[in-house]
């Protein structure tokens, strides 16, 4: 039997500072322990920390001059939490530090795996857009989905890990997924390992600003105008149906259009701006989005929450991956900390706690 197990909801509402300042009144014990721990856990080699925390906070002029409402946001957290402003900041900066690790390592890759899996379609009543966040189990106790209800815009629902602003959700108009991809600082896949491309606006940042949108119109505009820090897809649907996935590095996008009324994505660029690899060698190269499609497939012009829960719960066979995955120990600990649908312009989100093939998907509410 799956369990039915709810995520903590932080309840935030007025000004930016004071939604910051109810949320790290709210989870301040949580976030100070995620805060003491979060160096570490993102950036494993000590000697390169001190550096990573640099190019973090060379990020905050960024963000002051994209979304100046949210580092106000940012202030307040570290009020209600006890913390300093730059910790309070740094929060926002986990998929920032884990890419630009890589960078200091020289990784490079095709793909990376099991890193998250989006999903939208449009019903022809609307969209449905959903993620499955993949990454640290050590991570899923500090999980928690933020109600807010900002002076003067959209409320939203944001999954955060404590003392962020937020990351995929549900808004009034609009949803967003997203999964990340193999850094590079430009089109073109990088030779040797890639180089850091220096700052921009965190993903925690970007997920609240197009949470903002009305429309992918808008978000897809708000894209272009935003230099961002790491290589993401974002997946976005709006309550016209209006879907599409776009595919970014800090200084470029592409847009992938549906032809199926559906899309699917993970870890692997698909779009030839980037390069991208050809549908032949997907099944292979990018099995998750490769299954959840095929999945997806079998129920066109029929994808409702129960089909895409569906594809979000699917094992390749005989494992513990797939599109839900669960590796908790190891050199490859990865577990899928949350998936969600959200029923874009009807205010209503479907959430599992934990990996879908065992946690119930229960409704929440803007």
């Amino acid at each position: 039997m799956k369990q039915a197990k709810r995520f903590p909801v932080v309840e935030v509402r007025g000004s930016h500072f004071e939604m910051g300042r109810q949320y790290g009144s709210q989870c301040g014990a949580l976030i100070r322990d995620l805060a003491s721990r979060f160096d570490d856990i993102f950036v494993s080699d000590r000697a390169l920390q001190e550096g990573a925390r640099r190019a973090m906070d060379e990020a905050v002029p960024a963000v002051r001059a994209a979304a100046p409402e949210l580092l106000e946001e940012v202030e307040g957290i570290a009020a209600g939490a006890g913390l300093s402003f730059g910790e309070a900041f740094r929060l926002n900066c986990a998929a920032e530090m884990g890419q630009w690790f890589g960078c200091a390592q020289k990784r490079s890759a095709a793909s990376v795996s099991d890193q998250c899996t989006s999903v939208a379609a449009d019903t022809g009543d609307g969209a449905l857009v959903a993620w499955n966040m993949d990454w640290y189990p050590e991570l899923q106790p500090y999980m928690v989905l933020l109600h807010g209800q900002p002076e003067g815009e959209p409320a939203f629902l944001a999954f955060a890990l404590a003392g962020s602003v937020g990351r995929p959700g549900l808004s009034e108009q609009i949803a967003i997924g997203a999964n990340q991809l193999p850094y590079r600082p430009t089109e073109a896949p990088p030779a040797g390992g890639p180089e850091w491309a220096g700052p921009g606006v965190p993903y925690s940042f970007v997920s609240r600003m197009l949470l903002q949108q009305r429309s992918v119109r808008d978000a897809l505009a708000l894209l272009r105008r935003t230099r961002r820090m790491v290589c993401l897809n974002y997946t976005l649907g709006d309550a016209t149906g209006d879907i599409c996935c776009v595919e970014t590095t800090p200084a470029a996008q592409a847009v992938l259009r549906p032809s199926e009324g559906f899309l699917t994505h993970a870890n692997t660029f698909h779009t030839p701006e980037f390069h991208g690899m050809p549908e032949a060698q997907r099944q292979k190269g990018d099995p998750r989005a490769y299954a959840a499609r095929a999945l997806l497939r079998e129920r066109q012009g029929r994808i409702d929450p129960l089909a895409i829960a569906a594809a979000q719960s699917h094992h390749f066979p005989g494992r513990q991956d797939g599109v839900c995955v669960h590796h908790p120990s190891g050199d490859r600990a990865l577990l899928t900390l949350l998936s969600f649908i959200g029923e874009v312009g009807k205010g209503r989100m479907w959430a599992a706690y934990g990996p879908p093939c065992r946690h119930e998907f229960l409704p929440y509410d803007l």
